[in-house]
């Protein structure tokens, strides 16, 4: 696999987003309503700051961004290590288990209005609020459908955060559909490697166990490197 070098990755990522009308102006987005909530999962994690100070991703993709806690998380680290990039936040915002529809004080968070979730709003305010609108980008989209996108348009990785859905076979369908994506060299890794979530449990480690690959993490995340 021949990779172009991060900048011209870098580009063609604007490019795609520019071709498909997603080349967003945060600041321009209407977030009346929505005060600043950074509230997420596993945000601080040191897992984050391992994989930006130690292999300066360029081109980010996270699978499920919420109300953008990660994916601020990680904006903030390229800016710290001075990595010239771009987070692409993978979502629906309609969420993304059953617990958050059947769960009262759960579906609160999905802020429905008129019966539709209105979490993207959220989003938007978030961004806006800790000024990362530069480093971040989104595709309101299955993971499903942004993978054959982001292959139609060769796009590749040299990062990707999977935490969508939390099935196994979701899992497992996000991980084999953003492998190809990822460069060689490049930085899988994801969240809720626990017991609570035994289908991401079952997916990771068969995905490394068929493919060989070592898996690494921290108490609840979980990290593969693509071979070179």
């Amino acid at each position: 696999m021949t990779v172009a070098p991060p900048l011209e990755r870098l580009a063609q990522l604007k490019a795609m987003l520019r071709d498909i009308g997603m080349d967003t102006d945060y600041s321009a987005i209407p977030a009346d309503g929505f005060e600043p909530d950074l509230q997420g999962w596993g945000d601080q994690d040191p897992i984050f700051d391992y994989v930006f100070r130690h292999f300066h991703p360029v081109v980010t993709i996270e699978l499920g961004s919420w109300k953008g806690a990660s994916a601020i998380r990680m904006a903030g680290l390229m800016q710290e290590f001075g990595i010239p990039g771009i987070i692409l936040c993978i979502d629906t915002w309609l969420g993304s288990n059953e617990s958050l529809w059947r769960v009262a004080a759960n579906r609160e968070m999905l802020r429905l209005q008129h019966g539709y979730p209105s979490m993207f709003g959220q989003f938007v305010r978030n961004v806006q609020h800790t000024g990362h609108g530069d480093r971040i980008r989104h595709l309101p989209m299955t993971t499903g459908c942004a993978a054959g996108l982001l292959a139609a348009f060769n796009i590749v990785a040299d990062a990707v955060y999977i935490d969508a859905g939390h099935d196994e076979a979701e899992v497992a369908a996000d991980i084999a559909g953003f492998w190809p994506l990822l460069k060689p060299g490049g930085i899988m890794f994801g969240d809720d490697y626990t017991t609570e979530w035994p289908g991401t449990v079952r997916a990771v480690n068969r995905f490394a166990a068929d493919n060989g690959l070592k898996l690494m993490g921290t108490e609840v995340k979980w990290l593969i490197r693509k071979p070179e």
